[in-house]
């Protein structure tokens, strides 16, 4: 859904009477809300029963996607874009986190699975935009179409008895299991904020980069930035069968070995034309499962409480505000080519955290869920 914001920029630019660039402020509002919504959600989930929480928020999610169309002043637009961000944090931590509840040390695929159908959801939502503006004028039966869907699913989860947390992870309060694994942790939101900061910006800046270093045309920018978000989809696809036979620290050595692979390829052959195409589709495919597989990595490692999910969540929220506007301020003011040579130093930067992650985790004896 977030996703679908691009496409009708115009149209709220139009409706609000402001600005692109003034407009521009419902995506930093939007990020706050998300990063509020996280924080906040941890101590929601961990008080009360899961499923109504997470329905109330798809409940919330949908009043404002249905009003969206109908604001006409700027400073509204940003109030409900926040409001968004905030449910929007709510939905991203209680779906990580109830899931491991559910499946516990058989979460890997269905972990893959979740992050797939997010995916396909960012893909096929400004599609969906896209053809509901040319068909009606505007895009405002196509913001009613998303929020009619949420409200089935959260009828469903009301129907169903929320997951329990683990043993390990009801049996200890939430902040003691922080303190106790807080350098483990801290680490681990680290590595979130530079994976999904690099994904974000590289998902961002494709589109400019190619169009700047004269690789092509309006028309090959945009194929190369649908094959970057393709490529992600059919990563984690094929992260699920993968995810039931490799460990998830196989996963995310291969996953980072493949991300730094293909940004080198383009960035050692900067003037010809198949190393874009084949590094753009090479890191969509390896970043793709590389959340998914950093929460499995976590949950063998420690109890996943609804706290621990909410600071790995706002870590990744922090990390897509943050690399993709340095790397935006470094693109003009140093070239196109900083968008390659800030990732590369990004995902290396990566390497080296997890490295360091995965030392503590053998040293310290973590591992079974921190039981």
């Amino acid at each position: 859904m977030l996703s679908s914001i691009g496409p009708v920029l115009p149209e709220l630019r139009d409706r609000t009477g402001s600005t692109l660039g003034a407009i521009g402020i419902v995506f930093t509002a939007n990020s706050l809300g998300y990063i509020l919504g996280s924080l906040a959600s941890g101590r929601s989930f961990g008080r009360f029963p899961g499923n109504p929480v997470l329905a109330a928020s798809l409940v919330w999610t949908a009043a404002v996607v249905a009003l969206i169309p109908f604001v006409g002043v700027i400073w509204l637009l940003v109030v409900a874009f926040a409001a968004f961000g905030f449910a929007l944090g709510f939905i991203d931590v209680g779906t990580n986190t109830l899931i491991v509840w559910v499946f516990r040390s058989d979460v890997p695929p269905y972990m893959n699975a979740l992050h797939l159908s997010f995916a396909i959801g960012a893909f096929a939502s400004p599609l969906i935009i896209d053809r509901f503006a040319v068909l009606n004028g505007d895009a405002t039966t196509a913001y009613w179409l998303f929020a009619a869907l949420m409200l089935p699913l959260a009828i469903a989860l009301l129907r169903h008895e929320s997951p329990a947390p683990p043993a390990a992870a009801s049996d200890a309060p939430s902040g003691s299991v922080l303190r106790r694994y807080a350098l483990f942790l801290g680490l681990m939101a680290l590595f979130f904020f530079m994976h999904v900061g690099a994904e974000l910006a590289f998902g961002g800046w494709i589109f400019s980069y190619a169009d700047e270093i004269g690789l092509g045309n309006d028309t090959t920018g945009r194929v190369l930035n649908s094959l970057f978000w393709g490529g992600l989809v059919l990563g984690r696809l094929l992260a699920i069968p993968l995810s039931m036979r490799l460990s998830s620290r196989s996963m995310i050595l291969i996953d980072l070995v493949g991300a730094a692979a293909s940004l080198s390829l383009i960035a050692l052959f900067p003037d010809w034309v198949p190393s874009l195409w084949i590094g753009t589709i090479g890191f969509g495919v390896s970043i793709a499962s590389m959340f998914a597989s950093g929460m499995n990595y976590t949950e063998e490692r420690m109890p996943i409480t609804s706290g621990v999910t909410s600071l790995l969540v706002v870590g990744a929220g922090l990390g897509s505000m943050t690399l993709p506007w340095v790397v935006g301020r470094a693109f003009d003011a140093r070239g196109p080519e900083m968008l390659i040579y800030l990732v590369t130093a990004t995902v290396v930067a990566a390497i080296v955290v997890f490295g360091v992650i995965d030392l503590l985790s053998r040293r310290r004896g973590y591992g079974s869920g921190g039981q």
